[in-house]
């Protein structure tokens, strides 16, 4: 995460009374566990000081957190979210500040006097799986924004699926700042949420936890098309699944957003999907009136065939780590993948949140 420290005089900073805490702040940034900014009094009153407050490694973290001050503020700007530590808060308390396309969460030093709290970055999942395939996209994002060199770190957390709410609070009720993301399980744009999503209600900000619901039926759902048909050919299951593939990219073409509403494991239903229109209104029909199903039940709006006329099946339940596996091997760095434009939207949208919450120093400002 980025640690954007304000209201901190030279007097304040001298205080015993928060010095624990600076010295647990500067000590993540040197960990590479999180980015720290200050004005340049901050750093300088720590490196100059002789009273022995702070200890020479600190000295040290801190002069080379000055060093690369402008270059770190900078991706103040690039960030979804930040962490602001404002001196002027005198207790430990917090608040979440919702900025409209961005947020942040307010505290004051004494927030940090445990270095609990400044670990890496606890990320909240359904599966620990998601947050690997997160990463690529964060990591897709940094490489766009010329942010590549940055480490992204984080704690995984498996939610453990129906159990993710509940491993959310057992965090956050000690309050650590913790993500969490999930699908919203939806397979109609006008259903209500569903699955695990359901659990977190409205609120974006649960006490130190910050909830993403993501618009998406599956985090599979996230997964480009090509990137899908290469993962086929690496199996020798293209030809077994060609007529699924051929399907989904043709309603794809006529609605980029169906993609984010089918089953990609299990695949798709057409009575389901007539089932679902009658209930939340028409959306796969205008889709599927426009292909060729072969058969009336489109038109008449039901199916009353003792199986589904149209079935077509999905990629599987391990198509999320077939894909890691794909990806990692031919080298995540060098992942180019084709994104429509809505998902690219998507993909900028969760990189970016991913990379705010989990970025942390180069390399080159490990401190020992």
């Amino acid at each position: 995460m980025l640690i954007n420290i304000i209201n901190a005089t030279p007097e304040m900073v001298m205080n015993h009374q928060f010095s624990i805490a600076i010295e647990n702040i500067l000590r993540s940034f040197s960990e590479r566990k999180h980015l720290v900014i200050a004005n340049k009094n901050f750093f300088e009153t720590i490196i100059h000081e002789n009273d022995g407050i702070y200890s020479q490694s600190s000295k040290n973290i801190a002069s080379n957190a000055l060093s690369s001050l402008m270059e770190y503020r900078a991706i103040l700007q690039m960030v979804s979210f930040h962490i602001d530590v404002d001196f002027e808060i005198q207790d430990s308390s917090f608040k979440w500040i919702d900025l409209g396309k961005n947020y942040k969460f307010s505290c004051g030093p004494l927030y940090f006097h445990d270095s609990g709290q400044l670990q890496k970055t606890k990320i909240v999942c359904e599966n620990p799986s998601d947050s690997d395939f997160f990463k690529i996209i964060a990591n897709f994002y940094a490489q766009n924004a010329n942010l590549s060199q940055c480490a992204i770190s984080f704690t995984a957390i498996n939610g453990g699926g129906g159990s993710t709410k509940d491993t959310f609070e057992r965090i956050t009720i000690n309050n650590e700042i913790t993500y969490c993301i999930v699908d919203n399980d939806k397979k109609h744009p006008l259903a209500p949420s569903g699955g695990t999503s359901a659990q977190f209600g409205k609120f974006k900000f649960q006490s130190s936890g910050c909830v993403e619901i993501l618009d998406v039926h599956e985090i599979e759902s996230l997964i480009p098309l090509d990137t899908i048909e290469n993962v086929l050919k690496e199996l020798n299951l293209l030809e077994k699944r060609k007529d699924s593939l051929n399907f989904f990219k043709e309603i794809c073409s006529i609605n980029e957003n169906t993609k984010f509403y089918f089953d990609h494991k299990k695949g798709f239903n057409l009575k389901s999907a007539i089932e679902l229109d009658n209930k939340h209104g028409i959306f796969w029909k205008d889709v599927l009136s426009k292909i060729n199903i072969g058969c009336d039940c489109i038109r008449l709006k039901k199916c009353d065939c003792s199986l589904s006329c149209k079935n077509y099946d999905g990629f599987g339940d391990n198509l999320l780590n077939n894909t890691l596996t794909y990806i990692n091997t031919k080298n995540p760095k060098k992942y180019k993948p084709i994104l429509t434009p809505i998902l690219e939207e998507k993909w900028h949208y969760l990189g970016k949140s991913f990379f705010s919450w989990s970025c942390g120093p180069y390399k080159k400002s490990r401190v020992s």
